[in-house]
């Protein structure tokens, strides 16, 4: 309930628990207000026309490190509860990104596909709403990235 904090999570609670978790990448998806507060600085990106084998060589060197980040349905302020469907603005262009996907989907690269279709689907409605994807502030990133394979059939 917005006026009410009781059944708030602070960050630092998320934080000290995603630094207990021994897995290499950890990625929280958080669709709510004022869950841009979670993030630090940006992230190291891939450079958009490296050639296949450079990008080999970074998704090898990013997959070497701790990851922690988080993907946030907007910044400091309220976000959309809902859109055109039964999803929120953000869940809806997070879904279509993960179901259109058909190899490895950097995080940074679903963020940037998932980026302009909330941002129009919010001003559509004549709102502000900008998703973040950011490491998670006192949560041990090192450098690492987030990854996404499709599933596979059957």
């Amino acid at each position: 309930k917005r006026n009410s904090k009781r059944n708030w999570i602070a960050n630092t609670v998320i934080s000290d628990l995603i630094n207990t978790v021994p897995a290499k990448r950890v990625l929280v998806v958080a669709d709510s207000c004022y869950s841009g507060s979670l993030t630090s600085s940006s992230l190291a990106r891939a450079d958009q026309s490296l050639s296949d084998s450079d990008r080999l060589l970074w998704l090898r060197a990013m997959a070497q490190s701790k990851a922690r980040i988080a993907l946030t349905s907007g910044g400091l302020k309220p976000v959309a509860d809902s859109g055109t469907s039964k999803h929120s603005l953000f869940a809806e262009a997070f879904i279509e990104v993960l179901q259109a996907n058909q190899g490895i989907l950097e995080g940074q690269r679903l963020y940037g596909l998932l980026y302009p279709q909330v941002i129009l689907a919010a001003q559509s409605l004549n709102l502000q709403q900008q998703p973040r994807y950011a490491p998670i502030r006192h949560a041990g990133h090192e450098s690492g990235e987030f990854f996404f394979l499709p599933r596979r059939p059957g």
